[in-house]
């Protein structure tokens, strides 16, 4: 990152549950947002986060031109000048992995469930057998009611990636929405247990996206220049990359990729830095 002209980090770390590394901190000149609260996998407060980060990178003196959100498992595939290269040439005015959901034509099963989530509540949980003679405790759901759902009125749900690429106008506009009290946000807040960790669907692949996907004054481009293997992954989240994705990683024209694990990954990330970064 610090090989970036003028580049400008941000950092939003859980001080709820562990301590913040100064060192760290100082060395790489990062400027650290004060903790809005406990995160975890699945929760509104990771979409307040996120709003933090880019506001106060919004609110220097020198904006950057564009924002782009990442995490401690994601690393760059390209050189700093190459993503240099290409930040400058980007149009649209944000890039994000995501896609209309339409609550009555949509054919794609994780759509499915995205609507279901939207529409319907767990009232309780009753005792239920299997065909296979397995116990369990299956979820009773009922319709919410549709004054609650903020998607109505020509204003639609996106879903997709929270590792977004945003212009400044893309920032500017999403701080003028106040998000904190966007009807969506609100649906979030109110609607589900906010000691739940996962509130469904996940709140940071919903809020900005639909906010940024009914925004007329905006273009977007649905990617978001990350390379992820979702390839027979489960439980939601994308599978660790190894060594034997490195030809899939070399083909790719995605700056940064995810997920890596510092023990699995070790070997491709020795590599990435000697054939790709030069380090």
């Amino acid at each position: 990152m610090r090989e970036l002209p003028e580049a400008s980090i941000a950092l939003h770390h859980d001080t709820y549950q562990s301590p913040l590394n100064r060192e760290l901190i100082e060395r790489y000149d990062v400027q650290v947002v004060p903790a809005v609260g406990r995160t975890s996998w699945s929760n509104i407060i990771n979409v307040f986060a996120t709003v933090a980060e880019l506001e106060v990178l919004f609110r220097q003196p020198r904006r950057p031109r564009w924002y782009v959100t990442l995490s401690q498992s994601c690393y760059p595939i390209k050189s700093a000048s190459h993503i240099a290269k290409i930040l400058d040439g980007l149009t649209d005015d944000f890039y994000i992995d995501m896609r209309l959901v339409n609550f009555q034509a949509s054919h794609l099963l994780l759509d499915k469930y995205v609507e279901d989530a939207i529409r319907k509540y767990t009232l309780c949980h009753i005792p239920f057998i299997s065909r296979y003679g397995r116990f369990y405790w299956r979820p009773l759901k009922i319709y919410r009611p549709r004054s609650v759902i903020p998607f109505r009125d020509s204003f639609y749900v996106f879903h997709g990636s929270n590792w977004l690429v945003l212009s400044e106008c893309a920032v500017e506009y999403l701080l003028r929405q106040d998000i904190a009290c966007h009807p969506v946000t609100e649906f979030y807040l109110t609607q589900y247990d906010q000691q739940d960790d996962r509130q469904s669907p996940c709140p940071q692949e919903i809020v900005i996206q639909s906010i940024l996907g009914n925004a007329r004054e905006l273009k977007g481009a649905y990617r978001n220049w990350h390379y992820i293997d979702w390839e027979g992954a489960k439980d939601w989240h994308p599978n660790v990359l190894t060594e034997r994705h490195w030809s899939a990683i070399i083909a790719s024209d995605a700056l940064w990729a995810r997920k890596f694990d510092l023990e699995k990954s070790a070997t491709l990330l020795k590599r990435i830095d000697t054939e790709i970064l030069d380090t």
